[in-house]
């Protein structure tokens, strides 16, 4: 049964039922319409459905599963995920390109075009997002190899997103999100372009020490806080005294919607 259709039905069951008691004259004790009583009921049948909506998130299976890098010198990996809690980091050793766990199961694609291996990922498991979160849990805790250049694209709906990247070679990030919490520590070691387009979403990216940086933003209604003693301001841009030369830095473009952002 769709869930949100039991939830309407629901409530127009409700609805209908205390209008015709009223229509009909009918009277609690102490004289109350049944229409007074259609909200405190409303209320506490939303309480019972989001107790019963987290015990069974937290029954949903979780799958560990692998991808393997089946020899390729890099690769390039689209990640798709629409809600819950998501963890990329490093971690990931030998021939795998990935591993982790995940909430709701793992659907993947991977196609090896000459060097470069083309990853595709989203959870097996696609349910209607209500108000009240996600249907099942859609956990997920990713870890890349270390050793193999990346070409990153990462889209995400409603939900939050810690990202440790420092240890992986990133060669370009890209990010899509709509209302989300993100935090992306960005990579350590070389140079990479690196794309956020922002919905309504809050984000906080960190540069390591020693990695110089240009950002440019193009913002809504977005507060924005960007630490200047690293990035100075000039002429539209946020950028290192150092950027051009720098062996290790992030070209970094922001276009955002009504979000809040801090960079340092």
């Amino acid at each position: 049964m769709n869930r949100g259709n039991l939830i309407w039905g629901t409530i127009l069951l409700l609805l209908g039922g205390l209008m015709l008691a009223d229509a009909a004259g009918l009277r609690l004790a102490g004289g109350a319409s049944p229409m007074d009583v259609f909200w405190p009921l409303l209320l506490i049948l939303a309480g019972i459905w989001v107790l019963w909506g987290a015990v069974r998130r937290g029954q949903t299976a979780v799958t560990e599963a692998s991808i393997e890098s089946q020899g390729a010198s890099e690769a390039e990996v689209e990640i798709n995920h629409s809600a819950g809690h998501l963890k990329v980091r490093s971690g990931a050793t030998g021939t795998l390109l990935a591993r982790g766990m995940f909430g709701g199961g793992l659907w993947h694609s991977a196609h090896l075009t000459g060097t470069r291996l083309q990853v595709q990922m989203r959870p097996a498991r696609e349910p209607a997002i209500y108000l009240l979160g996600p249907a099942v849990n859609l956990d997920w805790d990713v870890q890349f190899n270390g050793d193999l250049p990346l070409f990153l694209r990462i889209q995400t709906g409603a939900n939050r997103a810690e990202m440790d990247l420092q240890d992986l070679q990133i060669r370009d990030l890209k990010l899509e999100t709509g209302a989300s919490q993100t935090k992306i520590l960005l990579p350590g070691r070389g140079r990479l372009n690196a794309d956020f387009d922002l919905g309504a979403a809050s984000l906080e990216v960190i540069f390591p020490p020693g990695v110089a940086g240009r950002i440019r933003l193009d913002q809504g209604v977005s507060s924005v806080s960007v630490d200047e003693t690293r990035f100075p301001y000039r002429q539209g841009v946020y950028q290192s005294p150092d950027f051009d030369t720098a062996p290790n830095a992030v070209d970094l473009k922001i276009d955002a919607g009504a979000a809040q952002i801090r960079i340092r």
